[in-house]
């Protein structure tokens, strides 16, 4: 599967735009965890059944524009829940209904990501971003009990 930013233009109605969820200007996030990802957590990923070259492969990584070899998205989608789950859950998954996220950017194996949460109106707008503040997943909330 690839990701095209801004890729589309098939015709037809595009539907409604959703609601755009920034964190709060200038409030501290209610909750900030980072976790390390692996240099062979890619390859690990992969018993998920994604195959993709682009995760394993430097030269075809390259062919991609990328500077190496990218981790998959359900891979960083993943370390976004498990901040969620252990910060606003107590590790209690029964407690957890609903993440729903936007990737914004690329992670490489070996970057630590991390998760930052503010409670606003009873839901809590998440971000997740690099060692380097690079935004990787945004226009982010989780409903938790």
């Amino acid at each position: 599967t690839h990701f095209y930013i801004g890729g589309g233009r098939f015709g037809g109605d595009r539907g409604p735009k959703s609601e755009i969820l920034n964190p709060p200007e200038g409030k501290i996030p209610d909750f900030s965890i980072s976790y390390k990802t692996t240099m062979n957590q890619a390859v690990l990923y992969r018993l998920n059944g994604d195959f993709n070259p682009l995760h394993i492969d430097p030269k075809f990584a390259q062919r991609g524009d990328y500077k190496k070899p990218i981790l998959h998205g359900l891979c960083t989608f993943g370390f976004a829940t498990r901040a969620i789950l252990n910060n606003l859950c107590e590790g209690d998954v029964t407690r957890f209904k609903e993440f729903k996220a936007r990737f914004a950017n690329i992670v490489y194996p070996g970057e630590t990501l991390t998760t930052e949460g503010w409670k606003v109106n009873g839901k809590y707008i998440i971000q997740t971003k690099t060692e380097n503040e690079i935004v990787v997943i945004n226009n982010a909330y989780a409903t938790v009990e």
